[in-house]
């Protein structure tokens, strides 16, 4: 989300709200936005998925793909949505300054919830991607978090609300396949994905994740790579140096407690793995973090 997060929108806007700068909120970043009556930007792509909610007053919104313009009324409620690395040039006018509450979810969040719900990335679905949408369910989560962030509310509100708003873009405006009844291997992937997310932090074997699904280590490792692409070792690695970025972001343990505290056997093994999948090292991560707040 750094893309979203140094974004200047200059003259057009007045950023009034920043979570992750106001907040120290890393699972989904919340911008509330005090627009110009008139103006036209292109919004560069970023990494996330972006939903913008109208939160007060009128406009009239315009948007090029490509050699089209597409307009929309906007009013209280209404909701437009960007697909992660879509670039965007927009345009607005009206007689009041607008106020739009602007979310952006991790791109890691949708893959890996997509990949959840039907086993797919989320690249083969088709993201998210509206100039205006009705959706009142959305719309009430992103002023509840608008809220809360105003408030100072804790990050466990944002990562619950994160999970969720994942789970309900891909459910109702992503091009999803139909729900299908899972198979006995799938749901046995399933209970392993959820049990290597729970506990992480220990030092699973492949034994241990195996059983959790039900099945011998030989059985599990082929099923749980045609079922998610990945060997249980390289997911166990991903979800913990996931879990690494959190702790960084926030800034309260030391390096070597993350490792500890994620499940890496030693600092330098959190090191390498750390570098293997974001190339930065923690350190660096931590600092560049630190340089955009």
């Amino acid at each position: 989300m750094s893309e979203a997060l140094t974004f200047d929108p200059g003259t057009a806007a007045r950023v009034r709200l920043c979570s992750r700068r106001d907040n120290g909120w890393s699972a989904l970043l919340v911008r509330l936005l005090d627009n110009a009556e008139e103006a036209e930007r292109v919004l560069p792509p970023v990494d996330g998925q972006t939903i913008v909610v109208m939160s007060e007053g009128t406009k009239t919104i315009e948007s090029r793909h490509g050699a089209h313009w597409r307009r929309a009324e906007y009013r209280p409620g209404s909701i437009g949505m960007t697909a992660p690395g879509q670039p965007t040039r927009i345009r607005w006018r009206g007689t009041d300054r607008t106020l739009t509450t602007h979310l952006h979810l991790p791109g890691a969040l949708i893959d890996r919830t997509a990949l959840d719900l039907w086993g797919r990335d989320a690249t083969r679905l088709g993201r998210p991607d509206a100039l205006s949408v009705e959706d009142p369910v959305l719309a009430s989560v992103a002023e509840a978090l608008k809220a809360a962030a105003l408030a100072g509310a804790d990050e466990l509100y944002a990562e619950s609300a994160a999970t969720f708003l994942a789970v309900h873009l891909l459910t109702r405006h992503a091009e999803a396949p139909r729900p299908r009844e899972l198979g006995r291997e799938e749901l046995r992937t399933r209970r392993a994905v959820q049990f290597i997310r729970e506990n992480h932090h220990l030092p699973l074997s492949l034994a241990d994740m195996a059983a959790a699904a039900e099945l011998s280590p030989f059985h599990f490792l082929r099923v749980f790579k045609t079922a998610t692409g990945q060997t249980p070792y390289r997911f166990l690695t991903r979800i913990r140096v996931e879990r690494a970025c959190r702790h960084l972001e926030r800034g309260g343990l030391s390096v070597t407690e993350i490792a500890q505290a994620c499940g890496f056997a030693t600092p330098s093994r959190f090191a390498s793995a750390f570098r293997a999948q974001i190339g930065l090292s923690p350190s660096a991560y931590r600092a560049a973090v630190r340089h955009q707040q």
